[in-house]
């Protein structure tokens, strides 16, 4: 039987998809844009170009909309860890390479939302319980995009986790104080510092 083909008008999943993935999307917007704390129903709806009631249809709350954010600028930020250093040979990627690139994605622009949100949730118990499993989540994911880079095999692996995220934390912690006090020559010895470190621990 030949089947009929389609009208081109949407289903409502896929009308239901969009119209979450422009509130998603806002909501990141809004947070890059004017942090967590202004970043109200009606920032987001105005960005996404919906009503509150459209907004309501598919989220209960503001924070079941934020937490839907949090787990896509996670998704985001391990595709974007995952893609920079895919199909890469240990002669594309010496150690200085790998930390420029660990760094570069601190500064990217989501990653400022993802710190934004985990700031929020310091003082915010709520937002709290419910990140931390996306938080867990994207550890494991992280570390799991990590396994592909080349030259991670190198370290123990006792140690291996505990060194990437203590650079990954190395690197937010310079990205959050940059917009404020940006020390460009410091910042260049904290990289040369950083890779002499794990130099000493390979080998």
């Amino acid at each position: 039987m030949t089947p009929r083909p389609r009208s081109g008008r949407r289903t409502q999943r896929e009308r239901r998809e969009t119209t979450v993935g422009k509130l998603v999307d806002a909501t990141i917007e809004a947070v890059a844009d004017v942090g967590y704390a202004r970043t109200s129903v009606q920032e987001i709806c105005g960005r996404a170009g919906l009503s509150h009631g459209g907004m309501f249809r598919h989220f209960d709350t503001r924070l079941d909309l934020v937490v839907a954010a949090a787990a896509e600028v996670a998704a985001r930020q391990t595709r974007g860890f995952a893609d920079r250093f895919a199909g890469l040979s240990p002669a594309q990627t010496s150690l200085a390479d790998l930390l420029r690139q660990l760094r570069d994605l601190s500064r990217d622009p989501v990653n400022a939302v993802w710190r934004e949100l985990l700031v929020a949730a310091r003082t915010d118990q709520r937002l709290r319980d419910r990140l931390r499993p996306i938080v867990e989540n994207y550890r494991d994911d992280v570390y799991a995009a990590a396994m592909l880079v080349p030259g991670i095999a190198a370290f123990d692996e006792e140690i291996r986790e505990v060194l990437l995220f203590s650079v990954l934390y190395l690197f937010d912690g310079e990205s959050l104080v940059r917009p404020v006090a940006e020390d460009g020559p410091r910042e260049q010895v904290r990289l040369t510092l950083a890779e002499r470190c794990l130099n000493s621990l390979t080998g």
